[in-house]
Parts: C-alpha cells; sequence; structure tokens
C-alpha cells in the first residue's frame, strides 16, 4: 500500500483494497456472500450507502464491490499512523462529526475532487457503528452527497459482521456475512429538498434487504 504514497495516484486504492479485503476476510474466519451485484454496472460510479455494525464494514464493501471505492470517514482515523496519510492519499474524506460545516466543506471537496478522479463512494448514513445490532437514526450526508453528484446512491445492507463482532474467539464455524445489495436510487433530477425523502427511501431498502 506504500505505493499509493509513492505514486499519489488515487486509483491504485483499487487493487490493494480489494486484496487488503480479502486478506482480512481469510484472518478474521469468515464467509462472505453477495446478493444483488447485478443491480449496478461494475463499470459505472455510484454512491453505495450500507448499514454500519463492525470495524470490519469497509473491507467487506470493498470486495463486494469490488471497484475503485473511497469512504467517508470518522476523522479520527487521520490519527492512525501511516494508515490516516494512505487513506486520504486514496481519496477518502475525513469529516468532524461534531462540526456540520466542516462536514459540509469536506463533501463539497469530496464532490469537486470526483469531478478529477472519478470514483465510486462508500458513505454509512447511520454515521457511526451501531451498538446494539439495529439501525440507528440516519443522517443525510448519503443524499446530499448524491444530489450534489448527481450519482445514483446504492443502498446496502452488510448483515451479520455484528454477530461476527460479538462472537467466542473460539467458535468452530466460520461467520456469514452477506453483502446485499438494493436497487439504485436516482439523484439526477433532485434538488436539495428532496434529501429527506432520499434518506428515507435508503432506509427503506435497507431495512428490507436486513429482513430478506
Amino acid at each position: 500500500m506504500f505505493s499509493i504514497l509513492l505514486s499519489k495516484r488515487k486509483s491504485n486504492f483499487k487493487f490493494y483494497g480489494i486484496n487488503w479485503g480479502k486478506t482480512l476476510n481469510l484472518l478474521f474466519g469468515f464467509k462472505l456472500r453477495v446478493i444483488g451485484r447485478e443491480n449496478f454496472d461494475k463499470n459505472k460510479q455510484y454512491i453505495f450507502a450500507p448499514n454500519h455494525s463492525s470495524i470490519i464494514d469497509f473491507q467487506v464493501l470493498y470486495v463486494a464491490v469490488n471497484q475503485y471505492l473511497a469512504f467517508v470517514a470518522k476523522k479520527e482515523l487521520d490519527k492512525i499512523p501511516i494508515f490516516g496519510t494512505i487513506i486520504r492519499t486514496a481519496g477518502f474524506v475525513l469529516v468532524d462529526r461534531g462540526n456540520n460545516k466542516e462536514a459540509i466543506k469536506s463533501l463539497e471537496s469530496l464532490k469537486l475532487d470526483m469531478y478529477k478522479y472519478p470514483r465510486s463512494v462508500g458513505i454509512f448514513p447511520e454515521g457511526t457503528r451501531t451498538k446494539n445490532g439495529k439501525l440507528q437514526d440516519f443522517k443525510k450526508g448519503a443524499a446530499v452527497l448524491g444530489i450534489d453528484t448527481a450519482l445514483p446512491i446504492v443502498p446496502v445492507a452488510i448483515i451479520g459482521s455484528y454477530s461476527w463482532l460479538n462472537r467466542s474467539f473460539f467458535a468452530k464455524e466460520p461467520n456469514v456475512i452477506t453483502v446485499a445489495f438494493g436497487s439504485p436510487i436516482e439523484t439526477k433530477n433532485s434538488v436539495y429538498e428532496d434529501r429527506n425523502d432520499i434518506t428515507m427511501k435508503i432506509k427503506k431498502q435497507i431495512v428490507k434487504l436486513i429482513k430478506w
């Protein structure tokens, strides 16, 4: 992954991100099942909006999406030595969740950078990991980014990562984590006032996918 720092090429993160995810899958001992990949075109850019239950949701989504994907993530990740520099170089946007104005500026910077380096984006609508396995309230960041970029938003349900996080270290059977992709929500003709409606559409699909 140091080649990302040396070359400054954001697109290098596709190869390393996917292989990083596959390696962690093996190390952490779980099987990945993907449903609904046919719902999106691998050659186009999207905003992927998954629920957030575990620290491995990033890696799992990389493998499932299988394309250049950068995340909107919490600013605290920037404090991790080397890793913080790598993900910023790779095109991640680190948001201060306690400062709404700065968060808006960060999304605006991401939008401008996406014109120069086209890529899909992952953003967790809940903003942070669930503490009890249940969906939390959804923030409007994914909807606003979709409206600003006119990219379709793909709701994603990651099922099983919460139980993996809380399973016994000595469990014999491998945990199965399912990534289920919903139908893309078009934002091309949407305006800022549509953000609440789009956010509810994202959540409605994720709820349905989780119960699938």
